[in-house]
């Protein structure tokens, strides 16, 4: 009789489609890992009863105030991203990119830091410029954002001569991203083989780094101009600063106390920039780390930093639930033809 091979035939090699999944799920695994870890860390060393108290004391024009601020800074990001679209050559109105970027920031529930955003804005503003493009204005406006916001950390770190560690190695670390991210709009400009040194080019990194910069700047030239580069810095410069009246305010009626303004704009460009590194789920966990860390460097007690990266959630599922509506409400995409539809009577 003969043997049954089928049941010791080899089981068949994974596909790539599934081995890329299996790395998903396990890197958003430890992600969220990451994210409970970095929680339960700050969480506890809290005094529930202070916070409680702390929020007691907000009236509903704080609430009401406060979201309208954290809502117009999305609102003023988008036009950021708009110059950015403008400088190479693609007009789209600023109602339709606030409209994806709220799409975005719901889509950030599912993804690593702002990835899910940026992952967002691609895929709906590809439709219509293409996906090579779309992605690099959202790869422009991301380095436009977190290098603005390093380069101002860093200078007011100077200015106020802030001297807590937390400062000092803040600034050693605005001042290296700063530089990265001058780098990478440089190679979007500038041909890399006439940056890197020949020797360089000869390893294989190397070589895959000018490609990439060669294919970027094929890409991405025109996205990095006088303009955009100005629009980045002055958005930046406009929400930290309305995003530090709302913690003034917070702070204010919280506890009656409060660093200055600039200082916390100088903080919150440190806690934003920590904030955007993709290690945990929706940056939970590493933004509550970076209010408590960054924040007692101003004397900001504990409690107080923890209510204000709180407020922030709060008001990030605000527009997490606006993004949800206009996405499921979203006008179903039809492809281009060549053929006009003629109006209805």
């Amino acid at each position: 009789m003969p043997e049954n091979t089928a049941s010791t035939a080899p089981n068949p090699a994974p596909q790539p489609k599934d081995r890329k999944r299996l790395r998903r799920i396990l890197l958003f695994a430890v992600q969220g890992t990451l994210s409970v870890v970095l929680a339960s860390m700050v969480l506890r060393g809290l005094n529930w009863q202070s916070l409680a108290q702390m929020a007691a004391r907000l009236s509903v024009t704080f609430f009401i105030g406060a979201s309208v601020i954290s809502l117009l800074t999305t609102v003023i990001y988008t036009m950021r991203w708009q110059q950015v679209l403008i400088s190479m050559g693609h007009r789209s109105p600023l109602s339709g990119l606030a409209r994806q970027n709220f799409v975005g920031v719901f889509f950030n529930n599912f993804a690593p830091s702002m990835l899910g955003q940026d992952a967002a804005k691609t895929y709906y503003l590809g439709r219509d410029m293409g996906y090579v493009a779309a992605g690099v204005s959202v790869l422009v406006d991301k380095i436009l954002g977190l290098g603005g916001m390093t380069v101002l950390g860093a200078a007011l770190i100077i200015l106020l001569g802030l001297k807590d560690p937390i400062f000092t190695g803040g600034l050693t670390a605005a001042l290296l991203f700063s530089f990265i991210s001058g780098l990478a709009l440089l190679s979007m400009r500038v041909p890399m083989e006439r940056m890197i040194p020949s020797f360089l080019r000869r390893w294989s990194l190397g070589q895959r780094i000018v490609d990439l910069a060669s294919r970027s700047r094929a890409n991405a030239g025109s996205a990095v101009t006088l303009r955009s580069l100005g629009a980045g810095l002055l958005v930046v410069t406009v929400c930290m600063g309305l995003t530090a009246a709302s913690y003034y305010w917070f702070l204010l009626e919280a506890t009656g106390s409060t660093p200055s303004l600039i200082q916390l704009m100088c903080a919150l460009c440190l806690v934003y920039t920590v904030s955007n590194l993709p290690v945990s789920v929706n940056g939970i966990g590493v933004r509550e780390q970076a209010h408590a860390l960054v924040l007692a460097g101003l004397g900001v007690p504990l409690e107080a930093a923890l209510g204000l990266s709180l407020l922030q959630y709060l008001f990030m599922t605000l527009q997490s639930l606006i993004g949800w509506g206009l996405w499921i409400t979203r006008p179903r995409f039809q492809p281009p033809t060549d053929n006009k539809c003629a109006p209805s009577a």
